[in-house]
C-alpha cells in the first residue's frame, strides 16, 4: 500500500467518525503525535529528576542477581488469583 492509499484510508476511517467528543481526542492524539515526530521528542527529557532517579535504581537493582526471582516461585505466591 502506498502512502497516498494509507492517508486515504486514514481520512476515510476518520470521516466515518460523527462524534465531535471522539473528533476532538483523535485530533489532539493527532497532533501530539506529529509533535513528537517534528521534534524528535524523548519521553526521558520529560520525566523529572526524581523520576530518572527511580528508573536509574530500578535498573541497577534489576542487574542484581539476588533481586531476581524466578518464575516457578512467583507462579507458587499468586496462583491462588490465576485460578479464578
Amino acid at each position: 500500500m502506498s502512502n497516498l492509499e494509507l492517508k486515504g484510508s486514514i481520512l476515510e476511517l476518520i470521516a466515518s467518525i460523527n462524534d465531535k467528543d471522539s473528533l476532538s481526542e483523535l485530533k489532539k492524539l493527532i497532533s501530539n503525535f506529529v509533535d513528537d515526530k517534528i521534534q524528535g521528542s524523548d519521553y526521558w527529557d520529560e520525566l523529572s529528576d526524581v523520576e530518572k532517579n527511580q528508573l536509574e535504581l530500578a535498573i541497577e537493582e534489576s542487574k542484581k542477581e539476588s533481586n531476581h526471582v524466578s518464575h516457578v516461585d512467583v507462579m507458587k505466591k499468586y496462583s491462588k488469583w490465576l485460578d479464578k
